[in-house]
C-alpha cells in the first residue's frame, strides 16, 4: 500500500513540476513509475490470482479457433486471444506487464492530448487518487483494459472516424461483454453541440427523470441486461460511498454541478470539449444512483474515466479564483477521503495492503 501511496505522490510531484516549467518530461518520468509498478506486481489486488487461474486453463486447452469465437474456451473471446498470445512470449506475467503498458500508454497520451499543461497534476491527480482508476487496474484487468480501450477510441470518435471508433469497441466487447453498450457512443462526434446550454438543460431534466423514477428504471435495466462482473465494485460502491442524500450526497455531486455550469456559460463554442465533458457527465450523473440501481454504476465506470480530461476543463472555466480553489479543494479532499476509504474499508483493503512483486513468485 504504501508503495503505491508513495510511487503515485512522487508522479504528481513530477507531473506539477513540468506543469511549472521546472522539470522537463516530468509527466512521462511520473508515468513511467507507476507504470513500472503495474508491469511488476504479483497478487495484489482481489482478482489477482483468479486472473491466473483462468489464463492456466486457457492455455492448457488446445488452440482451436472455432471454439475459441464460439466462447466454449473462455466466455470472452477475445481474452482468450489474449491469453493464449502471451503463452510463448513469458506468460501470464508477460502479459500483465504488457497490459500495465498499454493501458498507461492511453493514459498519459490522453492526457497530454486533451488537458492543458497547467491542469496536468489535476488530470493525473484523477487518475492515479480515484479508486476506480489506476487502482481498481490492478484487479480488473479485463474491464480495465476495456475501459482503456474506449478512452483511446476518444481521438476516433470526437473527429468522426466512426468506423475506427466502433471496430474499437467491438473489439473491447470480446474483451469484456459490458463493453456492447458502448458501440452507440462511436458516434458521438456527430452529436452538435455549439451550444452547450441546451445539453447542460437535458442532462438537468434527465437528472430529474431519473430521481423520480428510480425503481422504475431499476427494474427495466434488471430485466434486460444481466453482468456479473462487477459484484466487488459494487459492494466496494457501497460501503465506500454510502452518503445518502444529504451534505455528502451534494459534495459528492460538486463535479456535476460545475460541469453543468460550464455547459451553461461557455462561449467558445469549443464543440469537442463540450462533447468531452457531455460524455464523462453521462457517467458522473448516474452514479449516485448506484445505491439503489446497483446496474447504472457499474455502467457508469466506462464513461466517468473521461473526467481525467473534462473536469480540469470544467474547473477551470470557473472565473472566479477563490471560488475555483475552494471547489478545487473540496474536491481533493473529498477523493483523498474515498482513497482512503480503498485502503481501509471494504472488498479491497486485505488485498491492496501489502504490495509484491514477481520477483517474490520465482
Amino acid at each position: 500500500m504504501y508503495v503505491v501511496i508513495f510511487c503515485s505522490l512522487l508522479a504528481l510531484l513530477l507531473t506539477y513540476l513540468e506543469s511549472k516549467h521546472r522539470l522537463r518530461g516530468g509527466m512521462k518520468l511520473g508515468f513511467i513509475l507507476v507504470t513500472l509498478l503495474g508491469v511488476i506486481h504479483y497478487d495484489y489486488g482481489n482478482d489477482y490470482m483468479s486472473y491466473y487461474d483462468i489464463y492456466k486453463s486457457i492455455v492448457n486447452v488446445p488452440f482451436n479457433l472455432s471454439n475459441l469465437i464460439g466462447g466454449y474456451i473462455y466466455k470472452e473471446p477475445g481474452w482468450a486471444l489474449i491469453n493464449y498470445a502471451f503463452k510463448p512470449i513469458g506468460g501470464f506475467f508477460m502479459m500483465v506487464a504488457v497490459l500495465n503498458v498499454i493501458q498507461n500508454v492511453i493514459y498519459y497520451r490522453f492526457i497530454k492530448d486533451n488537458v492543458a499543461l497547467s491542469w496536468w497534476p489535476m488530470a493525473i491527480f484523477i487518475y492515479l487518487f480515484s479508486g476506480s482508476f489506476y487502482l481498481l487496474n490492478f484487479s480488473m484487468m479485463r474491464q480495465g483494459l476495456a475501459i482503456a480501450i474506449f478512452l483511446a477510441m476518444w481521438k476516433y470518435i470526437k473527429t468522426r472516424r466512426w468506423v475506427v471508433a466502433l471496430i474499437g469497441l467491438i473489439l473491447a466487447s470480446t474483451i469484456h461483454s459490458s463493453a456492447l453498450i458502448l458501440l452507440p457512443f462511436a458516434f458521438w462526434g456527430f452529436l452538435r453541440m455549439n451550444n452547450g446550454k441546451i445539453w447542460a438543460i437535458l442532462y438537468v431534466v434527465l437528472f430529474c427523470v431519473l430521481w423520480s423514477a428510480e425503481d422504475f428504471i431499476n427494474r427495466i435495466f434488471e430485466t434486460v441486461i444481466v453482468f456479473e462482473e462487477f459484484q466487488d465494485y459494487s459492494n466496494y460502491l457501497n460501503d465506500a460511498e454510502d452518503v445518502g442524500y444529504g451534505i455528502g450526497f451534494l459534495i459528492n455531486m460538486l463535479p456535476f454541478f460545475v460541469s453543468i455550469y460550464y455547459l451553461l456559460t461557455d462561449q467558445v463554442q469549443a464543440e469537442k470539449e463540450h462533447q468531452l465533458v457531455a460524455i464523462a457527465t453521462v457517467g458522473f450523473m448516474i452514479l449516485p444512483f448506484s445505491q439503489i440501481i446497483p446496474l447504472i454504476g457499474r455502467v457508469g465506470m466506462y464513461f466517468n474515466v473521461f473526467s481525467i480530461g473534462a473536469f480540469t476543463k470544467a474547473y477551470s472555466s470557473i472565473k472566479y479564483r477563490y471560488v475555483r480553489y475552494g471547489l478545487v479543494c473540496i474536491f481533493v479532499f473529498m477523493t483523498l477521503y474515498d482513497y482512503w476509504l480503498f485502503f481501509n474499508v471494504g472488498v479491497f483493503s486485505k488485498s491492496y495492503s501489502t504490495f509484491h512483486t514477481i520477483f517474490s513468485a520465482f
